[in-house]
């Protein structure tokens, strides 16, 4: 039962339902040994009921909301390509496109964004406002389908999205708690802030706070 509370809690974005065995069988697990005995019924459906809530916790607490390009939003003329450079798209995460009511966002095929062709999209979208959140690992490609905008002005961009598992691997191990979510030194004896939304899942103090509490939870069903 401990194994299987830390695989939830460690991976919730992945844990959909079409893949949760796979994710278990991947690690070795054999979801038939934690069949409760009738005993154990009761024990056991509270602790994976508490398993669930601290999942859900975790993956509030590391999805990440970006808006497409910062401060310069979705317009011409922005470098979407060194907007995106230092980003990990987590599933999970949320993409959201402002802009001028004389732009739009069109969700293209790989052939099409390359050619930024508007004519044939997997979906359009206006109104200023547009969210998308990112449901499963692969590249995704947007542009503006004004007449244009994207081959003369620069409004196209691909997000590439990987599961959460493939970004907390980059977590350096070996650190305890307070090394792995404390705030460094500021500069010039600035009071330290916590980590931003740009800092790794694990830096975060959501993370820090998720991580606590699967602490104890273990300690209550251990």
């Amino acid at each position: 039962m401990l194994q299987l509370l830390v695989y939830i809690t460690i991976y919730p974005p992945t844990l959909a339902a079409s893949n949760v065995s796979h994710l278990f069988r991947q690690k070795g697990i054999d979801l038939t040994q934690f069949s409760p005995r009738p005993t154990d019924m009761k024990a056991s459906s509270g602790a994976l009921l508490a398993a669930a809530a601290f999942a859900a916790l975790a993956a509030t607490a590391l999805a990440t909301s970006y808006t497409v390009g910062g401060a310069d939003q979705w317009d011409t003329y922005i470098d979407y390509e060194k907007w995106t450079a230092d980003k990990k798209f987590v599933v999970g995460d949320i993409i959201e496109f402002k802009y001028m009511p004389y732009h739009n966002v069109l969700e293209v095929t790989e052939e099409d964004y390359t050619a930024c062709n508007p004519g044939s999209p997997i979906s359009t979208h206006s109104g200023g406002n547009t969210t998308f959140e990112l449901t499963a690992e692969g590249t995704r490609y947007f542009i503006c389908g004004i007449p244009r905008h994207c081959l003369n002005g620069t409004m196209h961009v691909k997000i590439t999205t990987v599961p959460y598992g493939a970004a907390a691997a980059q977590a350096p191990l070996g650190l305890t708690p307070a090394d792995a979510f404390a705030p460094g030194p500021s500069a010039a004896g600035k009071p330290p802030v916590g980590a931003t939304s740009d800092a790794p899942r694990y830096q975060r103090p959501a993370a820090a706070v998720a991580g606590m509490a699967l602490a104890a939870l273990l300690a209550l069903v251990a």
